[in-house]
């Protein structure tokens, strides 16, 4: 993951330069939290990988030895919307679409050629996700405060080729549900509210089509996770 850290470094210095910007000697936006509702959007760069779990003894599994991912960047968009419940806690729907590729090597007996290699199989998925949260935040310090974010999100891959019959292709079920958890800083500015955040998301569904092809047979289940690093404009 170590394009992961790259990320985690970059998105620490603009925090940490943002919220230095912000602090101008003046209190922006006084009203804004005060706001029963309010909108926004987010831009973002995400890494989904998968939380694979072999079968308890893959000795027995004809033609499978083992399997690893590997990562890659991807993108994600949303729009914000913001409900105040009290003065630390906020409810959020951010309606987004995630576009993600994810690669998956195969330890195995190749079933046309009869001999042993590991085979590359690509999942690029386009996501259609409504992610609901709760945001709990502290007290405002001048122009910035902290925040923690736990709630779920229901994901439907459009690119999911579930249903396709073809023994090269590692199917996956297009519907998914993951739990969230993230960290961020509100900056206030004098006309709009910037919030670098870090989140993490493990899904909790099985993804895994038993179709019958060597690499499902060496599966116990297939599960996503990731993470995602974003900033959202309000």
């Amino acid at each position: 993951m170590l394009k992961a850290s790259k990320f985690i470094t970059l998105l620490l210095l603009v925090l940490g330069s943002s919220s230095a910007f912000a602090q101008n000697g003046t209190k922006n936006l006084r009203l804004y939290d005060q706001r029963p509702v309010h909108f926004g959007f987010y831009v973002g760069v995400n890494f989904y990988d998968f939380q694979l779990r072999m079968k308890e003894d893959i000795s027995k599994v004809p033609d499978f030895f083992g399997v690893r991912t590997e990562v890659s960047p991807g993108y994600s968009i949303g729009i914000v919307s913001d409900l105040r419940l009290s003065h630390h806690l906020n409810l959020r729907f951010l309606p987004s679409f995630v576009n993600t590729e994810r690669k998956l090597y195969f330890d195995m007996i190749d079933p046309y050629s009869g001999i042993r290699s590991e085979q590359e199989r690509i999942i690029e998925s386009s996501l259609v996700q409504a992610p609901f949260e709760l945001k709990f935040k502290t007290e405002r310090i001048h122009n910035h405060r902290w925040y923690v974010l736990a709630g779920f999100t229901y994901s439907f891959d459009l690119a999911s080729k579930e249903k396709l019959e073809d023994d090269l292709i590692f199917k996956l079920n297009s519907s998914d549900l993951s739990y969230d958890f993230g960290i961020g800083m509100d900056i206030y500015f004098e006309y709009f509210k910037l919030s670098p955040q870090i989140k993490g998301f493990w899904g909790f569904q099985d993804l895994t089509i038993p179709d019958g092809t060597v690499p499902v047979s060496g599966l116990e289940s297939t599960h996503t996770r990731g993470m995602l690093f974003c900033l959202t404009f309000e």
